[in-house]
């Protein structure tokens, strides 16, 4: 029995000898290699070293896109379904969020594949959308997007600055709608007060890993409107042209409430629903905007005066020599008036009510709904030029039509003779 018992403890002392020699030997080699002796000082900082959670345990062995490393077989980037091994409940809220679709729908967008090549997309696109990435073994998400690597630090993926790299810009300046807003305010000028709201107060409530939590038709991209069927994540075209996700009155009702139920810890009910909803109706008034723009651009393609016409420029990506506006509309190799639409309804109409259900007055306003309205002048005043221009040419290509000079002249000869004629009878 002693020897038995000796011998389990020989296997035991090797086997944890051999991954000590490991994670040594990866401590050790990333040290003295000086450029990579950051992510060994990161880990040390982290809850994962505190808790002996040593590289072995996230760069596992066994796995679809393990590569050899110096004598070791390891996973080069651990991928989502690795960090499961820990995460599971984490990992599957993510997969129920909007985050984890932001691989999959950029490699079917047209502005992904219209960018020239793949080293300009991964510096342009990937760089955020990745927070989606797809695994060789099946796993959905990149972690790392907000709790970076090595240190994996929740302190810092709490904070509104973690947000900031992806949620900002031209399209989507989310960042701006909060630090700008009441909300913002408080939270930088008294951040370590339990009044601070930051980003996940709202969106990742209880710590949940699903950022969509409680969002109705002000969902990411251009939104969403309330239908009799839901389009899951596939996007449809609403009744004013406008291409975004459809979501039932049921499913707006139920996170219309849990919105609320977060709202109400801080605000009453009555202020917290006339908040929200006074942004729907800038949400339901923009489109409305939106669709006149579309309505004037599809009855310019129809007669034929866009320019150039779809057929007469380099096709679409996705949608080919189509007219395309909204969803897969591209910034290039477009024409002028669709141009201005672009921006229309990719920058001043998400301003709008994305700048309202962040309680910021400023860009629901003047960056939002002044900018959609001024925007729609100059697509009117477009469509008033080139239905001019049209008319003009129309009238040049008659008078230079063969034998045109020669009926116009025998034209004028008819009416003098009727002209005589009729003096003659009044004699």
């Amino acid at each position: 029995m002693v020897k038995e018992f000796i011998g389990i403890a020989i296997i035991f002392f090797f086997l944890t000898g051999l991954s000590l020699a490991a994670q040594n030997a990866c401590v050790d080699c990333h040290t003295l290699v000086g450029a990579t002796k950051g992510i060994v000082n990161d880990w040390k900082e982290s809850k994962h070293a505190l808790n002996k959670v040593t590289c072995d345990k996230c760069h596992v062995e066994e796995d679809k896109d393990s590569i050899s490393h110096n004598g070791y077989l390891i996973t080069k980037t651990p991928s989502s379904s690795d960090c499961a091994r820990c995460h599971p409940d984490r990992v599957s809220q993510f997969a129920n969020g909007k985050h984890s679709l932001g691989w999959t729908k950029m490699i079917v967008a047209a502005r992904y594949k219209a960018i020239p090549n793949d080293k300009m997309r991964a510096s342009m696109c990937e760089g955020c959308h990745s927070i989606g990435k797809v695994y060789a073994d099946g796993g959905v998400g990149k972690c790392d997007s907000c709790h970076t690597r090595h240190v994996f630090s929740k302190v810092e993926a709490k904070q509104p600055e973690a947000c900031e790299t992806c949620h900002m810009g031209l399209d989507h300046e989310q960042i701006e709608y909060y630090k700008k807003s009441k909300h913002g305010i408080i939270q930088e000028t008294n951040r370590t007060s339990s009044q601070a709201p930051a980003c996940i107060t709202c969106h990742m409530d209880g710590g949940t890993h699903d950022v969509s939590q409680g969002i109705t038709i002000g969902t990411v991209s251009q939104g969403a409107f309330i239908s009799d069927k839901s389009s899951g994540n596939d996007y449809v075209k609403d009744s004013k042209g406008i291409v975004m996700r459809a979501i039932t009155q049921e499913q707006f009702d139920t996170n219309r409430q849990k919105m609320l139920s977060i709202c109400e810890r801080c605000h009453s009910s009555d202020f917290a629903r006339t908040t929200l909803e006074n942004a729907d109706e800038i949400k339901v008034q923009a489109d409305k905007k939106v669709g006149e723009g579309i309505t004037i651009i599809q009855g310019l393609y129809k007669d034929g005066l866009l320019d150039p016409m779809p057929e007469n420029r380099p096709p679409n990506p996705v949608t080919g020599k189509n007219l395309t506006l909204t969803g897969q509309q591209t910034y290039s190799n477009t024409s002028g008036i669709e141009a201005e639409f672009f921006e229309t309804y990719k920058y001043a109409l998400v301003h709008s009510w994305k700048g309202a259900y962040h309680m910021n007055p400023d860009y629901a306003h003047w960056y939002g709904w002044a900018q959609l309205n001024l925007d729609l002048e100059k697509i009117k005043s477009q469509d008033s030029t080139l239905r001019r221009i049209a008319a003009l040419e129309n009238t040049t290509n008659v008078k230079s039509t063969p034998g045109f000079e020669t009926a116009l002249a025998f034209s004028g000869i008819i009416v003098s003779l009727i002209l005589v004629f009729r003096k003659g009878e009044r004699k």
